[in-house]
């Protein structure tokens, strides 16, 4: 998932490499290049549920490494999986390393370097970590007193549970491990992250539940795209996304990958917004 923070890291990064401005292809489009090489270069990087690599097999798999098969297929090309990072796909993409790097969320400061096409990839929102006996159903009922809630540091979601929570404890973690270990140790009752990463870490501790505490605020996530003075990769990656999605395909994806992890995809939230309860 990703944070304002990396948002800020990736325009750093453009700056100091002197690959923050706006690079324009003059001649064929991405799509033109893509259909004629028959090969479409995605960016990963370590990140479940969206990439992960086989550490025995070195085989890339993954709701992003998925998203971007059924684009080649459709394009009649074959998978380039290539390897980058969160803070370096910016200038990935501006160097013409890769193609497209799914699960890049449009912020502000990426617009200035790179493109994204008009409809979303599909949706995360802001889940919690609970005991599993719960009966908390709102972000309201999470802020009390007695309630202490985890967060990992600087990210957009240590700025917007700080911000929705007055009363309740806030404990500030490194990373996400830390703050699970936390829960597991009973230092937290609580722990808040985008939910489909919430989920793969639940599914390694085995305790408590996932849920999605209204009011639900969808977040809406993309991919990011070279700009081009020709805009028919764009034009095409967005009708994609809105076929894919009307079709359910995120929530399919989404399932099997949980599943290929051995959990039980039943009563999760999925990446379709509107199959939310």
């Amino acid at each position: 998932m990703k944070t304002t923070r990396r948002g800020f890291i990736a325009a750093t990064t453009l700056a100091m490499t002197g690959l923050g401005a706006p690079a324009f292809a003059d001649d064929a489009s991405t799509l033109d290049r893509i259909r004629k090489d028959k090969q479409l270069r995605i960016g990963v990087t370590s990140a479940e549920p969206w990439f992960f690599k086989d550490p025995m097999t070195e085989q890339w798999t993954g709701v992003g490494v998925a998203m971007g098969e059924k684009l080649a297929a459709n394009l009649g090309a074959t998978l380039v999986p290539v390897e980058t990072t969160w803070a370096n796909a910016v200038a990935a993409l501006q160097a013409d390393q890769i193609d497209i790097m799914f699960v890049l969320d449009p912020t502000e400061e990426r617009r200035k370097a790179i493109d994204f096409p008009q409809a979303p990839l599909f949706y995360y929102a802001m889940g919690a970590l609970v005991a599993a006996d719960s009966p908390v159903k709102s972000w309201e009922q999470l802020d009390t007193p007695t309630t202490r809630i985890g967060v990992t540091l600087g990210t957009s979601l240590d700025k917007n549970i700080t911000a929705m929570a007055k009363k309740a404890a806030i404990s500030r973690f490194s990373n996400n491990d830390e703050a699970i270990a936390a829960f597991a140790a009973r230092r937290v009752d609580v722990v808040v992250q985008f939910h489909p990463a919430l989920v793969v870490q639940y599914a390694r501790l085995k305790l408590g539940k996932v849920i999605l505490p209204t009011p639900v605020n969808p977040v809406p996530t993309s991919a990011g795209l070279r700009k081009e003075a020709n805009p028919a990769f764009r034009n095409w990656v967005s009708d994609q996304f809105t076929t894919l999605y009307k079709e359910g395909v995120p929530d399919q994806i989404f399932d099997a990958y949980l599943k290929s992890k051995n959990i039980d995809p039943t009563g999760i939230p999925g990446l379709v917004k509107e199959a939310w309860k």
